[in-house]
C-alpha cells in the first residue's frame, strides 16, 4: 500500500464532465490531477499515477492512442475509458487497446469511483488517504463504510456520499443547492427536497437524538453543516475507531484524545 493518498489522473477536455469527476474524486478521497488534452495527458503521465480516467476522444486526438502508447511502454497503470459511444464494438475496442474498464457518458459518479476502487483493490493500491476522523464520526471511502467508535452505520450509497462530504467539510454552512452539485454532481435534476429527505434519513442512522442532532446541524435560511465540536450537553463515544492505516483528520477538527493528538495529519 503506497504510503500517500491514490493519485488519479483525470484526462478529460469537457469541462463539466471534468468539474464533476474533480469533485468526487476529492470527496472519496484521492488526490485528482486534470489534462485536458492527450498532448498534455503525455506530459502528464510522466509523472507516477495510480489510476488514469481517460476520455476516449480528445480535441487533439483519440485517448485510445494514449492508452495503447502506455501499453506498449510497459506501463501497467491502471485506466478507465470514458466514452459517449455505447457500441459493442467500441467497448471492444477500448478494451483491445488495454483499459481495464469502460464507462459510457452519462455516468453515475459514485457508480464510476466505485469501479475505480475495484480495479486498485485488484492492483493492490487501494491508497492511504481513504480514512478520515472527525468528533467520534469515522469514514473509510476505501472500504465504503462509516460509523462511530465500533459501531457501523448501514448506509445506503447516497447517504454515505453525502456524510463522507459531511465529515471531510467540517464547520462549513452548505446551501442545498451546493450540497446538489458537490454530492449529486452538476447533472442531477433533482431539487431541494432530495437533499432535505437524505438528511432526514442520515440523521435517523447517525444521530443519538434524532431530534436534538449532534452532527448534522441546519443552519436557518442557507442549509446543513457538519459541526465542529459537540454540544455541552452531548458527550462523545468513548470508543476507538477500527484499526486502520493512514488515518486522516478532517481539515480544523479538534483531535478528540491525547493520543489522536499526536497523530501527524497527511491529507486527504
Amino acid at each position: 500500500m503506497p504510503a500517500h493518498p491514490v493519485r488519479v489522473l483525470v484526462v478529460e477536455d469537457n469541462a463539466t464532465t471534468r468539474a464533476d469527476l474533480l469533485d468526487a474524486l476529492s470527496n472519496s478521497g484521492f488526490n485528482a490531477s486534470v489534462a485536458t488534452s492527450l498532448s498534455t495527458a503525455r506530459d502528464a503521465v510522466k509523472a507516477q499515477c495510480d489510476l488514469i480516467l481517460l476520455d476516449m476522444m480528445l480535441a487533439d486526438g483519440a485517448g485510445l492512442t494514449l492508452c495503447e502508447e502506455l501499453r506498449a511502454a510497459g506501463r501497467s497503470v491502471p485506466i478507465i475509458m470514458m466514452t459517449d459511444r455505447d457500441e459493442p464494438e467500441e467497448r471492444v475496442k477500448g478494451l483491445d487497446a488495454g483499459a481495464d474498464d469502460y464507462v459510457v457518458k452519462p455516468f453515475h459518479l459514485p457508480e464510476l469511483v466505485a469501479r475505480a476502487r475495484c480495479i486498485l483493490r485488484r492492483t493492490g493500491k487501494t491508497g492511504m488517504g481513504g480514512f478520515v476522523k472527525h468528533l467520534d464520526l469515522w469514514i473509510d471511502t476505501n472500504q465504503v463504510a462509516a460509523g462511530r467508535g465500533k459501531e457501523t452505520f448501514k448506509l445506503k450509497p447516497r447517504e454515505f456520499d453525502l456524510l463522507s462530504f459531511f465529515v471531510r467539510h467540517p464547520g462549513r454552512a452548505w446551501t442545498r443547492q451546493e450540497l446538489l452539485d458537490q454530492v449529486w454532481g452538476h447533472t442531477f435534476e433533482g431539487d431541494a427536497r432530495t437533499v432535505d429527505l437524505h438528511v432526514r434519513r442520515l440523521r435517523a442512522k447517525v444521530e443519538p437524538k434524532e431530534a436534538s442532532p449532534r452532527y448534522l446541524e441546519t443552519v436557518w435560511g442557507v442549509g446543513y453543516r457538519m459541526a465542529m465540536e459537540v454540544r455541552e450537553d452531548a458527550e462523545l463515544t468513548p470508543m476507538a475507531p477500527p484499526s486502520t492505516n493512514g488515518v486522516h483528520r478532517a481539515p480544523g477538527a479538534a483531535p478528540t484524545s491525547p493520543s489522536a493528538a499526536r497523530e501527524t495529519a497527511t491529507g486527504s
